[in-house]
């Protein structure tokens, strides 16, 4: 996880976050079983760097984000097991299965929050508000994020459809103008249905959100606003289970956002959507 965070992260370091990043690629098996003020001498920076840095990367402190190194090299140690996603293997139990789906899951919970920039966070929220129109865009996987995301804006009376079909994108989007929004989720950024679509919007000067991996990738280069999500890569990618859950965090804080900013109408439109569906559904 450490390596990909560092990774994605790496292009928009400083110089000295970029000497601080390579050494720590380098040297993992050193930084396990030393100190911050050690990691400060070895590459000659001040322990507030080292810190600095830490928490850059979206932990804590350097105790936290040493036990994440740990955490790493534990797994690469045990690559001669047969893993079927992250450091989950073939001979593990249920109850270990549990376990380690509970803990990288809220890792990744904490990393994206603690790598959030809440300004521009709020830029985003401000920018749902305001819009007339919510297109929200997603394939595969990342259509169940969509379509969780477009559930709650509905009840709370915001103008958004999600559509899967690219075709369907296209159509709606045909129909758009520059006072309307589009939502894009991209687990890694690169889809190339979701990148064609974005890009026709950009070219029709429509706003362009994007849920994404953090780091650099084609989605978030695309968009006007981006929020980066903690990722790591496994063989089986697509399922990308804590990133989703990192993802689908960020929802609900903008649904909840959304609701306290005008809770009257919001509980108002709410409760006529509860009384319509208990109507339909007797």
């Amino acid at each position: 996880m450490i390596e990909n965070i560092i990774n994605n992260l790496f292009k928009n370091f400083s110089d000295s976050e970029k000497m601080i990043g390579e050494y720590i690629l380098k040297n993992q098996e050193k930084i396990e079983n030393i100190t911050s003020t050690e990691l400060a001498n070895d590459i000659g920076v001040g322990q507030s760097s080292i810190i600095k840095f830490a928490k850059k990367l979206g932990f804590s402190g350097y105790m936290a984000f040493k036990l994440q190194i740990g955490k790493d090299l534990a797994n690469k140690r045990n690559l001669n097991k047969h893993k079927i996603y992250s450091d989950i293997s073939l001979d593990d139990s249920l109850k270990e299965i549990t376990e380690k789906t509970l803990d990288e899951t809220m890792t990744t919970l904490q990393n994206t929050i603690n790598l959030l920039d809440y300004k521009k966070f709020e830029e985003i929220i401000e920018k749902i508000r305001e819009s007339n129109r919510i297109l929200i865009i997603g394939s595969g996987m990342s259509s169940i994020v969509a379509r969780d995301l477009e559930l709650k804006l509905m009840k709370i009376k915001i103008d958004t459809v999600h559509y899967e079909s690219k075709q369907m994108q296209l159509m709606k989007l045909s129909t758009m103008t520059e006072k309307d929004l589009i939502i894009a989720i991209s687990h890694r950024g690169e889809t190339q249905e979701v990148i064609d679509v974005i890009k026709i919007a950009k070219d029709i000067k429509i706003p362009i959100i994007s849920i994404t991996s953090i780091g650099k990738n084609t989605v978030s280069s695309l968009s006007d606003f981006n929020i980066g999500v903690v990722s790591k890569e496994n063989i089986l990618r697509s399922s990308a289970i804590s990133s989703r859950m990192a993802q689908m965090m960020i929802l609900d804080s903008i649904f909840l956002r959304l609701i306290q900013k005008d809770y009257e109408n919001v509980r108002k439109n709410i409760e006529k959507s509860k009384k319509l569906v208990g109507w339909i559904d007797n």
